[in-house]
């Protein structure tokens, strides 16, 4: 049963959390998930990892964890990772082709392509002419990125199965819930988090569509802090932010309406035909009482909150240890990217 166990786990400041699943028939079974907490500490410099400190939470965490749970997946963050589309000679081969690749990056890169870790995947072109030339979506961040969290994760007792970014994990989170419920086809997902929110929606017979908001719950507890005069601000894990409705929260709310209405209008410019209809909202921020309405009620659109892990069959009990599940969706959509991997599925 080991082999068939794939863990995501969401690495952040505040806690790690971890997603365990198995394969059911085309979807995903919930065996385990849990969090334990931690400090900012554990980071280093440039998106690294502080070596000892990680390994000893990773450990904590696998304690916790089924036995037999080896295979995991993590992800870098989206701004330690840069994303080009590169069309190249349809003619090559593989190695050939990853030569090319390497070369045409490498010119475009304000890094050294010998300090970066590449991956590429072909785009896949609705076309029936044979065109000269390849499409390849490539992604490329610093090796010593990578380098830090496959040595912690071996460290920890753990075997890294697949490194990706933040939002394919959410990405993953939207496919399935749009494919289990599909007249919300056209909704958007939002996972609000303590310093960034993150949106994404896959529109039909088109690319993946996601962007990060340099604007979280952070700001909230800041805007609270400068009201009551307190300078050190002492920060909270997402989940524990607060659950009341106040004035720093409808504040929030307002600010948050404001740059999702921007990003709404700016999809429906490129999307005329699929606009947005609904949102799903995840994240520490989806904790807040009354954010779902309040959101709603300034977008004059529907709005839910989304239980990733309810996406997934097998036995479910809902806030387990007081865990708020809504922010386990980081983990629980690389979970189901590790899944996908290992049936050969490695579209980005």
């Amino acid at each position: 049963m080991g082999k068939s166990l794939v863990t995501g786990i969401d690495i952040g400041h505040h806690s790690i959390k971890a997603v365990v699943m198995k394969p059911a028939g085309e979807l995903f079974e919930l065996v385990s998930y849990t969090e334990v907490p931690a400090t900012g500490a554990i980071f280093s410099e440039n998106h690294t990892f502080d070596h000892q400190g990680i390994v000893k939470k990773l450990k904590e965490l696998k304690k916790q964890l089924p036995m037999m749970t080896r295979n995991v997946v993590l992800a870098v963050p989206d701004n330690a990772v840069i994303s080009k589309v590169l069309h190249i000679d349809s003619e090559l081969d593989d190695r050939e082709k990853e030569f090319a690749i390497h070369q045409v990056f490498g010119q475009q890169s304000p890094f050294p392509v010998e300090d970066l870790s590449l991956d590429y995947v072909k785009v896949e072109q609705e076309t029936l002419k044979r065109s000269p030339t390849a499409t390849y979506q490539v992604y490329a961040t610093r090796k010593e990125v990578i380098e830090s969290r496959v040595d912690a994760v071996k460290k920890s007792g753990f075997k890294p199965l697949v490194m990706d970014i933040q939002a394919h994990g959410l990405l993953r989170v939207w496919q399935l819930a749009a494919k289990l419920d599909e007249p919300k086809k056209n909704w958007l997902l939002v996972d609000i988090g303590l310093t960034q929110t993150s949106i994404c929606i896959m529109p039909q017979g088109r690319p993946a569509y996601y962007k990060d908001l340099p604007f979280g719950t952070q700001s909230m507890e800041a805007n609270a802090l400068a009201s009551s005069g307190v300078n050190e601000p002492q920060l909270n894990p997402d989940q524990d932010v607060t659950h009341t409705i106040n004035d720093q929260s409808d504040e929030f709310a307002t600010d948050l309406a404001e740059r999702l209405t921007r990003q709404i209008s700016l999809y429906g410019s490129v999307n005329q035909q699929q606009k947005i209809e609904g949102l799903w909202i995840t994240g520490g921020g989806a904790c807040l009482l009354g954010i779902d309405e309040m959101l709603s009620q300034q977008l004059a659109l529907p709005v839910e909150i989304l239980d990733p892990l309810q996406l997934l069959q097998g036995k479910y009990k809902k806030n387990k240890d007081g865990l708020e599940a809504c922010t386990f969706s980081v983990a629980a959509g690389l979970a189901i990217r590790g899944l996908q991997w290992e049936r050969g599925d490695h579209v980005a």
